[in-house]
């Protein structure tokens, strides 16, 4: 891990678009003041570690929001599949969730304010132990993407064959590990405001682990349905809003009218 740390000091040094334009929606944090504290429970085993703890540091770089690693998350299995995100935190949790298509999934759930009120990620162990993908551009990869969902952020470029925009937030093969000054950028103008609320505040183990995105490998899909017996998003990803070339939204509504999002980008030709 000390040579990532390295190469995330030159971040700054490479250019970007003036104008940021890769917000997930209008999907936020509410909170009351200029920056806040976001907590991320840390329920992932020892090997991911390192990769959690980098993505943390480089997101609170941020000038509007700081992840706050608790290293105290719960590390069980069961507590790992599911992977409920406590109301007003993350979770990030890995397992060997199956050929489900997929490398990772952020999940957020949604109150009636439009808010974030819960997020997850998931790392899928089931590929990351295949020698593609077991290595450290990866595991870093994956892991800032998911966690940069999880505060709102969407994909800067989602063709994996042209040219890298050096960010974590494209997708790209090979990937690249770290956010760039737009992400920075995209999270000032989503956060550029203030709510009469606070939605991130500590949570007491709550959540569903609904909805979500998708970060499928080259070649694969996020299958819909069930898979080895489980189902991708835990309980279902809900209807689709509509396919856009690669890109595909769905939702699922609880009876109290939490909203939970997936958005699933596809693999090329899937």
């Amino acid at each position: 891990m000390k040579k990532i740390l390295l190469a995330a000091l030159g971040v700054a040094l490479i250019p970007v678009p003036s104008v940021a334009d890769h917000a997930w929606s209008t999907y936020h944090w509410a909170r009351t003041t200029a920056s806040f504290d976001l907590t991320i429970v840390n329920s992932t085993t020892s090997d991911w570690d390192g990769y959690v703890s980098q993505a943390v540091m480089d997101w609170s770089n941020s000038r509007v929001l700081n992840l706050v690693e608790d290293i105290n998350g719960n590390t069980q299995n069961r507590v790992r599949r599911r992977c409920s995100g406590p109301t007003g935190q993350v979770r990030i949790c890995n397992l060997a969730y199956g050929q489900t298509g997929w490398l990772g999934i952020a999940g957020i759930s949604i109150n009636s304010d439009g808010h974030i009120t819960t997020g997850y990620t998931k790392l899928n162990d089931t590929y990351f132990t295949m020698a593609y993908y077991n290595n450290d551009a990866w595991k870093q990869s994956v892991t800032c993407q998911e966690l940069g969902h999880n505060v709102g952020l969407g994909h800067q470029d989602e063709d994996f064959n042209n040219g890298s925009l050096f960010s974590c937030m494209d997708y790209q093969d090979p990937p690249y590990a770290f956010p760039n000054g737009h992400d920075y950028e995209q999270l000032e103008l989503i956060y550029g405001h203030t709510d009469s609320e606070n939605t991130y505040a500590g949570g007491d183990g709550g959540g569903n682990g609904g909805g979500g995105t998708c970060n499928s490998p080259p070649g694969k899909g996020c299958n819909k349905g069930r898979i080895n017996g489980q189902v991708n998003g835990d309980i279902g990803w809900g209807v689709s809003l509509g396919r856009r070339g690669q890109q595909e939204t769905f939702i699922r509504t609880d009876p109290d009218g939490t909203r939970h999002i997936t958005h699933v980008t596809w693999a090329i030709g899937y």
